[in-house]
């Protein structure tokens, strides 16, 4: 059976109920790539990870890229860029936010969900973003659509009481209808209208900003 032959890191991304999109879009990658020259295994796989994990926008990705024409050019492409990426984008979200913490005295940073790049961007901040009270909000996403992000149930009310950043790359940008399938117990959809910005990568975008650029995802 197909699913006993699976790589372990398919199982693992599949199953991961902790980590956060980027965290198990490299791990998941990496499993693809392992069984990327045999057709049937490779869609196996795709099944799995799209089965598994329904709320995260890089599965989408991945699973566009696996059953493309040339399935492990794309992967290998998608893994180069996924760290890169990440790395940017935590510049970039500890870069907004440092002035936010220094403005007025200092302050924590307010969180509702851990995701990988927003345990990272914490520890880029230091001490200081551990301090009371808080004046900033910090969140990640598991996707992007033109309209909302998905995250953690919370991430709404968040946003509502603090100026909020929304800290991701290109890989969780998805259009209006991949957007509108994704989902599943413990997240919400929350308008991008409602968050301060969005990075993603290198940029810090505004909200409609990155509702263009998800709107532009081919």
């Amino acid at each position: 059976m197909d699913a006993e032959r699976l790589p372990a890191a398919i199982r693992a991304a599949a199953g991961d109920r902790r980590g956060g999109a980027t965290e198990v879009a490299a791990r998941a990658l990496d499993g693809l790539l392992e069984v990327a020259d045999d057709p049937r295994l490779l869609e196996a796989a795709v099944a799995a990870l799209l089965a598994g994990q329904p709320a995260m926008a890089p599965v989408w990705h991945l699973a566009r890229a696996a059953r493309g024409p040339r399935p492990r050019d794309a992967l290998v492409a998608l893994r180069a860029r996924l760290d890169p990426d990440a790395e940017e984008a935590v510049d970039a979200a500890a870069g907004w936010l440092r002035p936010r913490l220094a403005g007025g005295g200092r302050g924590a940073v307010a969180t509702v969900s851990h995701s990988s790049l927003v345990d990272r961007v914490l520890a880029r901040l230091g001490p200081a973003a551990g301090e009371a009270p808080p004046v900033a909000g910090l969140v990640g996403a598991d996707a992007i659509g033109p309209e909302a992000f998905l995250n953690a149930a919370g991430t709404g009310e968040l946003a509502a009481r603090l100026p909020t950043l929304v800290v991701a790359t290109d890989v969780k940008l998805l259009p209006a209808a991949a957007f509108a399938r994704l989902g599943g117990p413990g997240f919400e959809a929350v308008p991008l209208a409602a968050v301060a910005a969005v990075v993603l990568g290198r940029e810090v975008l505004s909200p409609a900003g990155a509702g263009r650029r998800a709107r532009s995802v081919g």
